[in-house]
C-alpha cells in the first residue's frame, strides 16, 4: 500500500467518525496542514502518527491499527532505500 492509498484511508476512517481535519489537528497539537499532507500522501507518516490517528478515531480492531502502522513502516522503509 503506498503512501497516498494510507492517506486515503485514513481519511475515510476520519470521515467516517464525524471529525473535520481542523478538530483533528487541534487535538493532536498538530497543524491542520500537516493533517491534509498525510491524507493526500505529500508527506510521510510515522506509525507514531498513524496510532495516535486510530486512537482519536476510536478505531478499536487492533488488527487493523497494526496493519496501518506496518504500512506506514514499509513506506518509510521504501523511502529510505530509494534515498540510498
Amino acid at each position: 500500500m503506498s503512501r497516498r492509498h494510507l492517506g486515503a484511508v485514513l481519511r475515510r476512517i476520519r470521515l467516517a467518525s464525524g471529525l473535520k481535519s481542523k478538530e483533528v489537528a487541534e487535538r493532536l497539537m498538530v497543524s491542520q496542514p500537516k493533517i491534509s499532507h498525510l491524507e493526500n500522501g505529500n508527506r510521510a507518516i510515522s506509525p507514531r502518527d498513524v496510532r495516535d490517528l486510530c486512537a482519536l478515531y476510536e478505531v478499536t480492531d487492533q488488527k487493523v491499527v497494526d496493519a496501518l502502522m506496518q504500512t506506514a513502516r514499509e513506506s518509510a522503509s521504501r523511502v529510505a532505500a530509494r534515498r540510498g
